[in-house]
């Protein structure tokens, strides 16, 4: 692999029609139809005239970007719907997190007061299959302090 840099700062030591490409190369819209002194630039730059001058380049050129707009346009309506998709389950997901835990709240209320260090505890619990093992063991518990017992070893 070789890699030029159009902002190198060692002219003298490169050969001068390689020098006035990267000049070429690196020019803005106006600098590019100067004179460098290189026939291969020269080359270059009547292709270049040659391809803006031509209505069926233009018609080609019109058509790719309308190409370009297209499948931009379709990527992000893909990426919308994907992202549609992935918060719809994440919904679905917490509303299944809240509701267990909601559940395992109900059946200990059933049993007593619930000290709001624990309701928080079990409302800021993610783990769905904890949650689970939580509500089997509220279904059991004969107290709230019971169950606070038996929840011990499972907490984080």
């Amino acid at each position: 692999s070789i890699f030029l840099s159009t902002c190198g700062k060692n002219e003298e030591e490169t050969p001068e029609s390689l020098v006035q490409f990267l000049k070429y190369a690196g020019a803005d819209l106006p600098a590019s139809t100067e004179e460098y002194g290189d026939a291969f630039v020269r080359q270059l730059q009547e292709s270049v005239r040659r391809i803006k001058g031509s209505r069926r380049m233009e018609e080609k050129f019109m058509r790719l970007e309308e190409l370009l707009r297209e499948e931009r346009a379709e990527g992000k309506a893909e990426g919308r719907e994907a992202g549609r998709e992935e918060g719809h389950a994440l919904g679905k997901e917490e509303g299944r997190v809240l509701g267990k835990a909601e559940s395992v709240l109900e059946l200990l209320e059933d049993c007593g007061t619930v000290p709001e260090e624990l309701k928080e505890r079990i409302l800021t619990e993610r783990d769905l299959d904890c949650l689970r093992r939580w509500h089997k063991l509220a279904a059991r518990a004969a107290s709230v302090e019971q169950f606070t017992k038996e929840m011990e070893p499972e907490t984080k």
